[in-house]
């Protein structure tokens, strides 16, 4: 093989070398912005469900701190002492107690479902994505 042949392979060998480094330097970079994009949604979405969590929390200490004050209130009538004519009022205050402490039980039960509801949902949205991933690679 002559020399001139030889240099000219050489070049063509180094060009396809260069050209294939640029390709691979451009694949890296879309894939570190892919990447990026990827840990900002994630970022968001532990947010929302961290906020989502916070606020059922802070229903719940709200309905803890209402449950405890009502059966603060309770003991209080029960341990004072009633004269006969004040008995009835006391049933009366019992039986709206009753019905407002059911009340505050079907408003947690709610509450609880809500949370577990909505997590139920973002799991469901998280596997959706997930399989249109592998469908779609």
């Amino acid at each position: 093989m002559s020399a001139t042949a030889e240099l000219e392979m050489l070049q063509k060998k180094r060009r396809e070398l260069e050209n294939e480094q640029a390709s691979l330097e451009q694949k890296e970079q879309a894939m570190k912005e892919n990447v990026r994009k990827l840990l900002e949604k994630l970022t968001l979405q532990l947010e929302e469900k961290i906020k989502t969590k916070n606020e059922v929390v802070e229903k719940l200490e709200s309905l803890k701190r209402d449950l405890e004050k009502r059966l603060d209130e309770l003991q209080d009538n029960t341990e004072s002492s009633l004269t006969p004519k004040e008995a009835k009022p006391e049933q009366e205050l019992e039986e709206k107690h009753e019905e407002s402490t059911e009340q505050v039980i079907e408003r947690a039960r709610a509450l609880v479902a809500d949370g577990n509801h909505e997590q139920q949902s973002e799991e469901q949205k998280e596997r959706r994505k997930e399989e249109k991933k592998r469908r779609w690679p």
